[in-house]
C-alpha cells in the first residue's frame, strides 16, 4: 500500500500540480466552511457544502464520500473537520478515475484513510454479510456505497447502472434503527430506515465500512 501523506513536502511524485491545487483548495475550504465542530453534515447541495471544492469541482457534485468520512469522524468523537479530510484525500490522490474529482472518490480506497489514522473498521463487499454483522450491534456507525440507478431500469443492459453514478453515505445504527446522513443533495436532516438494505433497496451495493469505535449515540 502506498504511504499516506499529510503535508506537501512528503510528496515525491511527478504530479506536483495536484499538490498545489490541494493547498489552494484547502485555504478556500477552511474559509468557506462555517459549520461548527460536532455538527452532522447534510445536503451536499446546500449553502455551505456546495461552496467547498474537491479537485476542480464543487462538493455538490462529487463530495459524498468526503462528507461520509467526516460524519463518521464526528460520530466517533474525532476532531478532524471536513476541510482537513478533503485536504488529505487530495494530497493522496483519492479521486475516482479522473484527478479533477469529477467522479468523487473511489469507495474502496477510503480504507487507506482509516488505516493511517488507526481507526479500526470492518469492510464488506457483500450486502448480506454486512446485514448479518450489524444484526447484533446496538450502537455503531459506518459508511455505505451503492450505485444510484435502480436494478430494474437496467436489467437488459447490466452495465447501465454506471450511468447515474454512485452515492456514499454515513449511517448510524442505534435503538434498532438505521439513521443515514446526507442521503441526498437537498436533505437537511437524518433519514431513518429499518435496515441498511432498505437504504439502497433496488440498487447495486458497492461496499461498506463499519467502524469498530463506539459512537456518540445517547
Amino acid at each position: 500500500m502506498k504511504g499516506w501523506i499529510t503535508a506537501p513536502e512528503q510528496y515525491h511524485g511527478l504530479q506536483g500540480y495536484r499538490i498545489k491545487r490541494a493547498e489552494t483548495n484547502y485555504e478556500h475550504n477552511k474559509a468557506a466552511f462555517t459549520i461548527g465542530k460536532g455538527k452532522m453534515l447534510h445536503g451536499q447541495g446546500t449553502k455551505v457544502l456546495k461552496t467547498l471544492i474537491y479537485g476542480t469541482h464543487s462538493l455538490e457534485w462529487c463530495g459524498c464520500e468526503l462528507i461520509a468520512v467526516a460524519n463518521t469522524l464526528t460520530l466517533t468523537g474525532h476532531d478532524m473537520l471536513l476541510p482537513e479530510v478533503i485536504y488529505e484525500f487530495e494530497l493522496n490522490m483519492m479521486h475516482f478515475i479522473f484527478p479533477s474529482g469529477y467522479f468523487g472518490t473511489a469507495p474502496r480506497k477510503m480504507k487507506r484513510f482509516y488505516d493511517f489514522h488507526a481507526i479500526p473498521y470492518h469492510s464488506f463487499n457483500n450486502a448480506l454479510l454486512l446485514e448479518e454483522y450489524l444484526k447484533d450491534k446496538e450502537k455503531v456507525c459506518g459508511i455505505l456505497s451503492f450505485w444510484n440507478r435502480e436494478r430494474e431500469t437496467c436489467k437488459f443492459f447490466p452495465l447501465q447502472f454506471f450511468t447515474k453514478g454512485l452515492h456514499t453515505v454515513a449511517f448510524e445504527k442505534k435503538y434498532g434503527k438505521i439513521y443515514v446522513y446526507n442521503r441526498s443533495n437537498s436533505v437537511t436532516a437524518a433519514r431513518q430506515y429499518l435496515s441498511v438494505g432498505e437504504v439502497f433497496a433496488g440498487r447495486r451495493f458497492i461496499t461498506a465500512y463499519v467502524l469498530d469505535e463506539k459512537t456518540n449515540a445517547l
